[in-house]
């Protein structure tokens, strides 16, 4: 479908409004069913017969809404299901076999007769709810995804950066080394803020030494990492002034850069 995280929800909230509606259609049905007792042998092997609870079948009107109530629920769990397939494929099943148990209970083959409409109608509830539940999931999924996607990607460019740095290092390119690797610290500090459940505020454009005060602030990083941060944050602005940056201090700036980007994952 390709359709970004709001669209999906909208969607969904309108399938939430067909659900309300079809289960309150589902309860003045099961609560306008009728009973009947008839006497059936107690077991094939004993010809003693004993009253039992049945379902009177439905007729006119009353057949009428279990027809509407069958189409309404068919088109809402097609709709559904196009949506679970698509972003929560583990789940399929459930929300298939949650479909057959449903329909049984629609055509009365499922629910007792003898303990009465209140438990057929509670029994298509959770059924229907469980279906109904995964759905909601769908919206979760795909912001799940997506950050999966977006960190896969940063990863992959802050590698590409190091390794830039490295060559311009190599080839004596001492400055421009030095902003690389800073470039690619700062993108991993602050992707770890974006992420951090214990970061309330930050700014996306603050430096190395801004976001390592406030990953320390928020007991995400230990204060001596904090203060290592510190340092490589004052060789980045050697490498940004007039003054020629020192090979070693450089050095310094992307190996620990390097380091640091390995122990602190991207989660």
């Amino acid at each position: 479908m390709s359709q970004s995280r709001e669209e999906v929800q909208d969607y969904i909230d309108d399938l939430e409004e067909d659900a309300e509606e079809i289960e309150e259609q589902a309860r003045q049905f099961f609560s306008s069913l009728d009973t009947e007792k008839k006497r059936v042998r107690a077991s094939i092997m004993s010809n003693k017969k004993s009253p039992k609870t049945f379902w009177v079948d439905p007729e006119g009107a009353l057949r009428d809404t279990q027809r509407d109530l069958k189409r309404q629920y068919e088109s809402w769990y097609t709709r559904s299901e196009n949506l679970v397939a698509e972003y929560l494929p583990g789940r399929l099943d459930e929300f298939e076999e949650a479909r057959s148990e449903i329909k049984e209970y629609f055509d009365l083959d499922k629910p007792s007769a003898g303990r009465g409409w209140e438990n057929a109608f509670n029994g298509f509830v959770d059924l229907f709810d469980e279906q109904r539940h995964i759905l909601n999931s769908v919206p979760g999924r795909i912001e799940s995804a997506t950050l999966e996607a977006w960190q896969q990607i940063s990863r992959r460019v802050e590698k590409e950066e190091i390794q830039q740095a490295r060559e311009l290092f190599d080839e004596d390119f001492v400055r421009a080394s030095g902003v690389v690797a800073a470039v690619a610290l700062e993108r991993h500090l602050l992707t770890l803020c974006e992420n951090s459940e214990e970061v309330e505020e930050y700014e996306p454009n603050h430096g190395i030494s801004r976001l390592a005060q406030t990953l320390h602030e928020a007991d995400v990083i230990e204060k001596t990492t904090w203060n290592d941060l510190k340092a490589l944050a004052s060789i980045r602005e050697t490498c940004a002034h007039a003054e020629e940056p020192k090979k070693p201090a450089v050095r310094r700036l992307i190996n620990d850069s390097e380091d640091f980007i390995r122990r602190n994952p991207l989660h």
